[in-house]
């Protein structure tokens, strides 16, 4: 949806939706979601380059965030670790409860912390 240095705005469009799925799926991408401090210790970086490290030798862990990432969210690393989950559920499709009934769409606007974020990392919404 959008991309700045070192981030990006993305949708996912899961069928069906476990806990923590999304968390985990995106870690496995080598992108964990801003807030994750579960699942983003996962995801380690050498000489700029990411690598999965193995489940059974990580912890959850508040997320740890680079300098540059935090001077642009104007955060410490304080309240860096007091950061929500980034992960927003903006749209829900319910089926008819009959076959004649029409789905139901419910939306959601996103949370102020969440724009503020996208404000300050200069993803804007499409």
């Amino acid at each position: 949806m959008a991309t700045g240095p070192g981030c990006a705005l993305v949708q996912l469009q899961p069928v069906t939706v476990f806990p923590s799925q999304l968390q985990v799926h995106m870690v496995l991408q080598l992108c964990p979601v801003l807030g994750d401090h579960r699942y983003s210790a996962r995801v380690g970086t050498v000489l700029g380059q990411r690598f999965l490290l193995p489940a059974e030798s990580t912890k959850p862990q508040k997320q740890v965030l680079d300098e540059a990432f935090l001077r642009r969210l104007h955060l410490t690393p304080a309240q860096a670790a007091q950061m929500p989950l980034h992960l927003h559920l903006h749209c829900l499709h319910l089926p008819g409860t009959r076959p004649r009934d029409a789905p139901i769409e419910l939306l959601a606007p996103l949370p102020s912390y969440f724009s503020r974020t996208l404000q300050s990392l200069g993803l804007c919404q499409q």
